[in-house]
């Protein structure tokens, strides 16, 4: 089975969103996230697609819902997180879950990596990260770097 992992960034009080969208936008963050997940096949909800859709073109992506009138340009369609890793199984690829919340807390025990972006400041949002702490005991490698006005820290957690 291929490698599963989270990948998120979140703000000191754990906002990773706001009225369906980043809250921020801190170039560093998103160029980490597009190169991270280049060759793997991206999973997600359906509000994080349509805020991805311009990029989904060059991505695999694979994105939720439970609606059948749905349908998503240039996505596969899942209506679960179980039914996405059943198409991603062999693959061969990494899988990425890149939210939402609901989707995340979904995948805390599934995945085997957890790579967290840390913005050291709070956020107004309407979507939160749920604790990870449980899940992911292990640091493997952190980066920190400065952004405009923010620090981020990269951080590369295992179970």
């Amino acid at each position: 089975m291929s490698e599963i992992n989270i990948i998120v960034a979140c703000g000191t009080n754990r906002v990773i969103g706001r009225e369906g969208r980043l809250p921020w936008k801190i170039q560093a963050d998103w160029d980490y996230f597009l190169d991270t997940t280049q060759n793997g096949i991206l999973i997600m909800g359906r509000k994080c697609f349509e805020d991805f859709l311009p990029y989904a073109k060059s991505r695999e992506v694979i994105a939720l819902s439970r609606d059948p009138t749905v349908d998503f340009p240039h996505a596969k369609k899942a209506s679960s997180l179980k039914q996405a890793l059943e198409i991603t199984r062999n693959s061969g690829k990494t899988t990425w879950i890149c939210g939402g919340e609901k989707i995340y807390q979904e995948a805390m025990p599934l995945a085997d990596h957890l790579y967290l972006t840390a913005i050291d400041a709070a956020f107004d949002g309407d979507v939160h990260f749920p604790p990870w702490e449980k899940f992911f005991t292990r640091e493997l490698s952190r980066k920190s770097v400065i952004c405009g006005s923010h620090k981020l820290e990269f951080l590369i957690l295992g179970k």
